[in-house]
């Protein structure tokens, strides 16, 4: 009986270690669909998708605008969506994504919007393309029906480069000792510009 006491300890810390190296797979982020169509193909084909229910997943960004029940969001499908610049993203074209129309609860699910310092939180939604909507002054437009979350936002950080900042004192001291030569050297060479 003593024996078995023993072992339950030992199991114990074994499933708990395992765990901890298993769950981390399971947590691993989603793969974001793609976009059937883009952005790009409802600017360049309006007509061709004008009506029709599309299904769209892009980074949240700017921030929410609640107009009463419903709220505007902006879904940026664009080469900057899974990762920006600073995470190592490769430059690639223009910001590009849908204004989307939403009944305003479901933008709760959204904790980030993307902007200089994060990288906003990935959403699908599905909803009716509109090329020019009349309830919306002939702006184009998804009305959206339902919101999933796909990923989380996060904080993006970015900091200088060492390089950077010793570009950055060189160059200062160089400003200031062209400065102090052109002070210097004022009324020597042309005595009358000097005060």
């Amino acid at each position: 009986m003593t024996v078995r006491l023993r072992i339950v300890p030992v199991v114990l810390v074994a499933l708990i270690l395992l765990a901890l190296v298993v769950a981390p797979a399971f947590a691993a982020e989603a793969p974001i669909p793609k976009n059937d169509p883009t952005s790009t193909q409802l600017v360049e084909k309006p007509k061709e998708y004008n009506g029709k229910t599309v299904t769209f997943a892009g980074e949240a960004i700017g921030e929410v605008m609640v107009r009463g029940d419903y709220a505007w969001i902006h879904l940026n499908d664009d080469a900057y969506m899974e990762l920006n610049v600073e995470e190592g993203a490769k430059l690639g074209g223009y910001n590009s994504g849908m204004a989307v129309w939403i009944p305003s609860p479901l933008t709760k699910q959204i904790d980030t919007y993307g902007d200089y310092k994060h990288e906003g939180s990935i959403a699908q939604i599905s909803g009716t393309f509109n090329a020019a909507c009349k309830e919306h002054g002939g702006d184009m437009d998804i009305h959206a029906t339902t919101l999933t979350m796909i990923r989380t936002g996060h904080v993006v950080d970015d900091p200088v480069p060492p390089w950077k900042a010793a570009l950055a004192a060189m160059l200062v001291l160089a400003a200031a000792g062209l400065f102090w030569f052109d002070r210097a050297t004022r009324n020597r060479i042309a005595p009358h510009r000097g005060v």
